[in-house]
């Protein structure tokens, strides 16, 4: 199945072939939609005592997605489809930009303050106000015209970013509230205290592999309930007799004679 739109605006502008993302997005939406449709149809359940049937095909996560985005909109009765545009930030201003010390780090600017803070820590408002003079605009007041003047402001910040190292931005970016972040490996993400280290999503397991490292729990989290510890995937047939038994209430003789036909089986080396 093709998937519209998204391969064709990935990429930088200068480079025409389509780029397919490695994130599952629709695989991962299609779960999410899954387990609040659920929700929605035992509420439902429990208001008329009627069961529902959920259909979610990958196509309409991936069409509706696009439609919620605005994409779709924009394509058949706004100016048409969305051109590729490597990392800026589509209606506000944000690119990524490279440091004096070689570090490329992603900075966004959409609020007044983050503006305001961002020409602060860089030293360069007096030179956008000449540009403001200049093409009668105020950056401030409407992020939108950093959008579409992104191209004469991208010159202005690529300099400022690069007679600067990152131990000088970083103490003020984050006094200033400038949202901003470096790209890194996910070998160095997994130090991050905020996302892996130290995180209680994360719990150390031992896995079927015979391997033990870090696992997600639930993501959300419910301050009134006790965040319990993740559990390892199940080994595939552990659970065959548990279901058959509690589930399905055959008797041990039953089951024995699936497994004898080998129409059922436990895990493997069990």
């Amino acid at each position: 199945m093709s998937w519209p739109s998204v391969p064709l605006i990935t990429g930088h502008p200068d480079d025409p072939r389509p780029v397919n993302h490695v994130l599952p997005a629709w695989d991962l939406l299609t779960g999410a939609y899954a387990a609040f449709s659920l929700v929605s149809a035992l509420l439902a359940r429990g208001r008329d005592g009627k069961g529902r049937e959920v259909r979610l095909p990958l196509s309409d996560i991936a069409a509706s997605t696009l439609a919620n985005l605005g994409l779709y909109a924009e394509s058949t009765v706004g100016e048409g489809d969305r051109p590729r545009m490597g990392n800026d930030l589509f209606g506000a201003f944000g690119r990524d930009f490279v440091t004096a010390d070689g570090v490329r780090i992603m900075m966004v600017a959409i609020t007044p303050r983050q503006w305001k803070g961002i020409q602060e820590v860089l030293g360069i408002a007096p030179i956008i106000a000449v540009l403001e003079d200049r093409l009668s605009v105020d950056f401030a007041a409407d992020e939108g015209l950093r959008f579409a003047h992104r191209h004469e402001l991208f010159p202005i910040f690529e300099a400022a970013f690069g007679a600067k190292s990152l131990a000088e931005l970083k103490p003020v970016f984050d006094a200033l509230g400038v949202c901003w972040g470096p790209y890194q490996p996910l070998s160095a993400a997994a130090k991050d205290p905020r996302l892996y280290a130290g995180n209680p999503v994360f719990a150390d397991i031992a896995h079927p592999s015979g391997l033990t490292y870090a696992a997600p729990g639930f993501a959300g989290t419910m301050p009134q309930d006790l965040r319990e510890t993740p559990r390892r995937a199940a080994r595939l047939g552990e659970h065959t007799d548990e279901v058959l038994a509690d589930v399905l209430k055959l008797s041990a003789a039953e089951i024995g004679r699936l497994h004898d036909a080998k129409i059922v089986a436990g895990p493997e080396g069990a």
